[in-house]
Formats: C-alpha cells, sequence, structure tokens
C-alpha cells in the first residue's frame, strides 16, 4: 500500500478518526537516522495489509507535542484512533528493519504475551 503524507494537524486528527489500525511515522527529512530508515517503512509498507502514513515534525510540530516524540524516527500504532503502542528510536542509533518487523507483527496481535 501507498503511505499516506499528512501534512496538517486537521488532517491527522481526521486519518485517526477514521478507525481502523494505523501505523504512523514521525519523522524529520533532515534527520539521518530518518533518511536512512525511510526506505526500510516504506518497504514494509508497500507489502503489508494496512494504513500507513507519515508526519514530518518540521511540519506538523504540534502533533509531535500532543504524541510526545522526543526522537524520530518513531512509529505509533492506533488502533480505531487510540495510540496502543509506540516504537521510538534509540538516541544516536535510530531504528532497525528487524526492529520495525517485530513491532509490526506485535501491533497486529500474531504474537501471544
Amino acid at each position: 500500500m501507498a503511505i499516506k503524507e499528512i501534512k496538517m494537524k486537521a488532517a491527522l486528527d481526521q486519518e485517526l478518526g477514521s478507525g481502523g489500525d494505523k501505523f504512523l511515522l514521525f519523522y524529520s527529512p533532515w534527520d539521518p537516522f530518518c533518511v536512512e530508515f525511510s526506505p526500510v517503512f516504506e518497504k514494509l509498507a508497500a507489502g503489508s495489509p494496512g494504513s500507513f502514513c507519515k508526519l514530518s515534525i518540521d511540519t506538523v510540530p504540534e502533533a509531535a507535542g500532543a504524541y510526545s516524540v522526543e526522537t524520530v524516527p518513531a512509529v505509533l500504532f492506533f488502533r480505531g484512533g487510540n495510540l496502543n503502542r509506540r516504537l521510538d528510536a534509540l538516541p544516536e542509533r535510530g531504528l532497525s528493519a528487524e526492529s520495525l518487523a517485530e513491532f509490526v507483527w506485535l501491533c497486529r496481535g500474531i504474537a501471544n504475551k
């Protein structure tokens, strides 16, 4: 599936209000960890069912504040419009393809812990 780019807080509210499961990538286009991680997120989104969105913290900074995003990249999972889980980057390390795959797997309820 294609990744939807969110460019305004109102668009984010509308997207989350539509319900369903959503994976939302908070990123910054100039951050090297985000630049490295973006193709990983895009590849997973292309081969996975569900809704994948991304939002630049430079374009919509109030969204980062609303969800306490302090490091990027960060992937937040929403179920039915509510924040359910999050995967935050490690400072000075970012996120890996493995951590994203495991996160998506857990969010989809495949793992029974």
